[in-house]
């Protein structure tokens, strides 16, 4: 009786701990990202207004419904406001990712430095082993980051799928798919849409093999997601424990996707979630293009 009655304390106080724990953390990441540099990016805070008058010309109900009392009720589309709304949740959840990432490399620096702010060894293996998981957390933050801003570039793209082609399946084609389909098929016979900058800045980032370019993010995601976990891999020079036929596949990955630093690994999606925040208003505005034009052709 005695020991159920210690372990129904150490459960409690288990519980306790967890929802301190899951209590506090977005209580000490609004306070810690003040002091965070370099700062996470954000999307325009003047956009509701914009978004709202897209989605009804998008088809989506206006925001005020006037009929008489025995007409029937209209009817509108509810996918526009869905799909934005998709694409900036997960911008939002992006976000809150880096931001984790970030705390948690902050974290692992002052246990480094100072290991007095926590009760772990001084010193010796243990010490070392619950660096080492401390650690292993960022790592493992940092890959959801990069999975949730491929993520967001894919649902950027549904809404542009759909605003120049009608289509809306989630789960078939992401950003690169869409980006081409409008190049190969509208950007010749739409001589206003070749010109916009928003076009041409889309058409970059979604070619670009730079850090902070989509084919370096989505190279990046589909490792992660398909061959291996981000974290750095040290292997004593000359004691590889074999030769693989696929070692042009690991030279790419140790020279264009190799993990770098966690300082570097940070830099890198902060490039990625800024370049996410910069282009959202050009996903609007290549979006208002293609309502206008069908309006113009009374479509």
């Amino acid at each position: 009786m005695e020991q159920k009655e210690e372990d129904l304390d150490r459960f409690e106080k288990v519980l306790a701990a967890t929802v301190d724990y899951v209590g506090k953390e977005p209580i000490v990441l609004t306070y810690l990202e003040q002091y965070f540099t370099p700062q996470p990016a954000s999307l325009a805070n003047d956009l509701d207004q914009r978004l709202h008058l897209l989605a009804e010309r998008l088809g989506g109900p206006p925001r005020l419904i006037i009929r008489g009392k025995d007409e029937p009720k209209p009817r509108y589309d509810a996918y526009p406001a869905a799909a934005m709304h998709e694409v900036i949740s997960m911008f939002h959840r992006a976000k809150r990712s880096v931001t984790r990432a970030q705390m948690s490399l902050i974290g692992c620096s002052l246990l480094r430095e100072k290991p007095e702010v926590i009760s772990i060894p001084p010193e010796g293996c243990v010490r070392a082993a619950f660096l080492n998981e401390f650690e292993s957390a960022f790592w493992e933050l940092a890959e959801i980051v990069y999975i949730r801003l491929a993520s967001y570039g894919d649902r950027a793209g549904q809404l542009l799928d759909f605003a120049f082609f009608g289509i809306r399946q989630f789960e078939r084609e992401g950003f690169t798919a869409i980006v081409d389909r409008v190049q190969n098929n509208l950007v010749d016979v739409d001589t206003v849409l070749r010109a916009l900058p928003a076009w041409k800045s889309l058409r970059a980032f979604q070619t670009s093999e730079q850090v902070d370019g989509l084919k370096w993010l989505l190279r990046r995601r589909n490792l992660l997601v398909h061959r291996l976990y981000l974290r750095p891999i040290h292997e004593p020079e000359g004691q590889e424990v074999f030769d693989s036929e696929f070692n042009h596949i690991d030279e790419v990955l140790r020279k264009k996707l190799a993990p770098g630093t966690p300082p570097e690994e940070l830099d890198r999606m902060h490039r990625q979630l800024q370049k996410a925040a910069e282009l959202f208003p050009s996903v609007i505005e290549l979006c208002e293009h293609t309502a206008n034009v069908r309006h113009n052709r009374g479509g």
